[in-house]
């Protein structure tokens, strides 16, 4: 929260510009926007993870290279892909938790990467699609494994309901029609097409499920809800593509995009609870009231005392 005298100071200012300048200011702030969201992406990138049941180096943490990247502002396409095609600092995400004994096979590390890409990336749940055919949306058992195949290093058995199927998964990608992956490429090859395909232009998959996830952190609730579904209806088709396309046209910056959303009159509304969930329908009447984070309240409460 802002002290008095900064609180005192912006409520005194007359300039017509004030807000644009104060959100300026604040992203401007390097470390302190690193600090802020590199708890958002621990989360969504398990990185912090540090419960029990994975073997002794089962699990890579990649928070310097995390941290340096929000430090810098890295291009979300470029973050992207290096977490997809990883090198020796970013692997952690990609190489997923290897747990200690026996595991059910929709929990190996191929299908953890494949869970993982699909609901950072796209918004989709693949976790129920690694072991049959999902029952809660279209992803089916064949679309979780082909995602996996790419990251595998030798030929991965298809396990439905963790029983062997007799089949073998084939490298391919989750939207065929933005392109395909060369099966018989190796691993390196074929997760470097993984990554470009992620990314491409063309993907607008890529940029709303970014959009969306930013609307959610500073508004309370997302365009689709909930944010790990994109398959559900946005309730504003128009605005997630005005941001996707924002986000796209403006070399994927996100402090750009948060900007974007933070200057804006939609954000400046005021508040609203959100006593229940609306049974027919989401109306955006302004942010929904929602409560600190664990590390904001922290740090409140490190600076009331």
């Amino acid at each position: 929260p802002p002290a008095a005298d900064e609180l005192g100071a912006f409520v005194n200012d007359t300039a017509t510009e004030k807000r644009t300048g104060l959100v300026a200011k604040l992203l401007g702030e390097e470390r302190a926007y690193a600090d802020h969201w590199l708890a958002f992406w621990n989360d969504a990138l398990r990185n912090e993870y540090k419960g029990t049941g994975y073997i002794d180096g089962g699990r890579k943490q990649i928070t310097a290279w995390l941290y340096r990247s929000l430090l810098e502002n890295k291009p979300y396409d470029r973050f992207a892909r290096e977490l997809i095609a990883p090198g020796p600092e970013s692997e952690g995400f990609a190489k997923g938790i290897k747990w200690r004994g026996e595991v059910n096979a929709s929990q190996v590390v191929e299908l953890q990467f494949s869970q993982n890409v699909g609901q950072v990336f796209f918004g989709a749940n693949l976790k129920c699609a690694s072991c049959h055919d999902s029952f809660i949306d279209s992803w089916k058992l064949a679309d979780a494994y082909g995602l996996a195949a790419v990251i595998a290093d030798k030929p991965l058995a298809v396990h439905r309901c963790d029983k062997p199927t007799g089949a073998t998964a084939k490298a391919q990608f989750l939207f065929p029609e933005i392109g395909t992956i060369d099966a018989s490429a190796p691993k390196a090859k074929r997760l470097e097409q993984l990554a470009a395909l992620v990314t491409h232009p063309d993907n607008g998959r890529f940029t709303r499920t970014m959009s969306n996830r930013v609307w959610h952190r500073l508004m309370g609730r997302g365009l689709v809800h909930p944010v790990d579904v994109m398959g559900n209806r946005p309730w504003s088709e128009d605005l997630l593509d005005h941001l996707a396309v924002y986000l796209a046209e403006n070399g994927y910056d996100l402090k750009k995009l948060v900007g974007h959303i933070a200057t804006s009159h939609a954000y400046r509304s005021k508040a609203v609870p959100l006593v229940h969930e609306p049974a027919d329908g989401y109306v955006f009447r302004g942010p929904e009231l929602k409560r600190l984070s664990a590390e904001q309240f922290t740090d409140t409460i490190w600076m009331l005392t």
